[in-house]
């Protein structure tokens, strides 16, 4: 009796494909693709007629792929065309380096994983400097001060920290 089995694999990296398609095809599997449409992704039908137990082994294979992917994916925030890297502390505006000073850093990290999040000061100086926020001083404005400033200059047609007044700070929409 020959069986088809048929599995659907949704793909968002371009580098998981091949991964997947060299092991179904060492394990005897034939590979169709479909485009779904939706934003790059598409669907790979794979289809066999031997070897079902392979299909475990594959897709444990591609689970471990998947969850490397995410992984990697979610150490990099994104905003407009600022990438901020977790792993190495680099920030990049259209691909470009920008030289934070890790206040400044800190204060982007600190926005980029909360985008919608309105900042206030107190918020801004415990989280990044660690300590009591005690006074109304200058601190934060200058560190937002300078932050924006090489932003705008990294890019001037995109504005990036919006002041909320009364309130704090907030990304710009």
């Amino acid at each position: 009796m020959n069986l088809t089995y048929k599995i659907f694999i949704i793909e968002e990296n371009g580098s998981m494909p091949e991964n997947i398609e060299a092991l179904l095809a060492q394990a005897g599997y034939v590979i169709n693709y479909a485009s779904t449409g939706l934003d790059g992704a598409k669907v790979e039908l794979l289809c066999s007629t031997e070897r079902p137990e392979a299909v475990d082994s594959a897709l444990e294979s591609a689970e471990r792929d998947i969850r490397h992917c995410r992984k990697n994916k979610d150490r990099i925030l994104t905003y407009k065309d600022i990438e901020l890297n977790l792993d190495n502390r680099e920030v990049t505006v259209r691909g470009v380096p920008l030289d934070l000073t890790s206040t400044e850093y800190g204060i982007l990290e600190l926005m980029l994983k909360s985008p919608s999040k309105v900042f206030s000061k107190t918020n801004i100086f415990e989280s990044v400097w660690g300590e009591t926020y005690f006074c109304e001083d200058n601190t934060v404005n200058v560190h937002m001060s300078n932050l924006r400033s090489k932003l705008k200059k990294a890019n001037s047609e995109q504005s990036y920290i919006q002041t909320v007044w009364g309130q704090g700070y907030r990304l710009a929409s």
